[in-house]
């Protein structure tokens, strides 16, 4: 394996995809081939298949794997499959998959459990990174899976398992992101949050995943690209655009998979925005307000 950082690729933010469903919540692959073919051409060169934006814990294993064929078969890029499950021996068939299939591997926590011991959670991580002959991203998303990946917990594993190559961090907690990069240098660390984009480089951290900015994934290609020029002022223009479609977003009421895919489909007509329950999708009479900003903040980006 070379050095970390071709592990992943920096190139381009990582964009977490969506999961298209047909009304009975049946996948709908001829529209996550449409939504593939939206981010290459914004210049999207990484995406994440069956992450948390791709409604994960609503699919079946057989689902998961069948995702991850069509993707790799349609996907130019660098692909990387989420593997997690709660239990054991559903990771590992997983990642057997995967295996052959993905470039890199992401594995959050095990989730559902009440306030779990890190000896715990490390056990599972240990039990599971064994079977990886791909690079391996652990996934770190406290809210949903009551535990924090601690630095010293991740520089174990890290020493344990050289195919380990670094954390996809939704925590938020910027002390924890960058506690993995002083515990352990070689590492990659990947925030789950689209207001950071601009700082990656003063954070001395990897890049950003973004799901819910995938829709419009022209922003957060165009900041990266204006920080790995050392463009700070474009930088900022581009993260205040992106912001303002974030803050809509966050002041929608409806949950960010159920926003980002009615802002899909204000690009991609057609594109289905039905969620699998216990989510519940954007009414009709939401689409208009969120096809105004789509189209606004893509107007504005392409002005500028």
């Amino acid at each position: 394996m070379s050095g970390t950082q071709d592990v992943v690729g920096i190139e381009s933010p990582v964009v977490a995809l969506l999961m298209p469903f047909r009304e009975g919540g049946a996948i709908d692959f001829a529209a996550l081939g449409d939504y593939l073919d939206m981010v290459d051409a914004a210049g999207v060169r990484t995406v994440l298949v069956n992450g948390t934006t791709g409604e994960f814990s609503s699919l079946t294993l057989a689902e998961r794997r069948g995702v991850l064929e069509f993707c790799r078969g349609r996907w130019r890029g660098r692909l990387i499959a989420h593997v997690g499950a709660p239990a054991v021996g559903d990771v590992v068939e997983l990642i057997a998959h995967g295996n052959d299939l993905a470039d890199a591997l992401a594995v959050i926590a095990p989730y559902f459990f009440a306030a779990p011991t890190e000896a715990g959670v490390e056990a599972f991580f240990a039990q599971v990174l064994g079977s990886a002959r791909k690079p391996v991203l652990l996934y770190s998303f406290p809210r949903h899976t009551q535990t924090v990946l601690s630095p010293e917990m991740v520089a174990r594993l890290a020493a344990e398992f050289p195919l380990m190559c670094g954390v996809k961090d939704s925590g938020k907690d910027l002390t924890v992101s960058q506690g993995y990069k002083q515990q352990t240098p070689r590492l990659q660390v990947f925030l789950g949050d689209d207001r950071v984009g601009v700082r990656v480089r003063e954070l001395r951290l990897d890049g950003v995943v973004t799901g819910a900015g995938g829709p419009v994934a022209e922003l957060p290609v165009a900041i990266a690209a204006a920080v790995r020029a050392g463009d700070g002022q474009s930088a900022q223009q581009w993260q205040r655009l992106f912001d303002r479609y974030t803050d809509h977003r966050k002041t929608s009421g409806l949950s960010d998979i159920a926003f980002a895919k009615a802002a899909t489909a204000a690009r991609l007509p057609g594109f289905p925005a039905y969620v699998r329950p216990p989510l519940v999708a954007a009414s009709g009479h939401r689409h208009p307000d969120i096809t105004r900003t789509v189209r606004d903040t893509l107007d504005a980006f392409q002005r500028r």
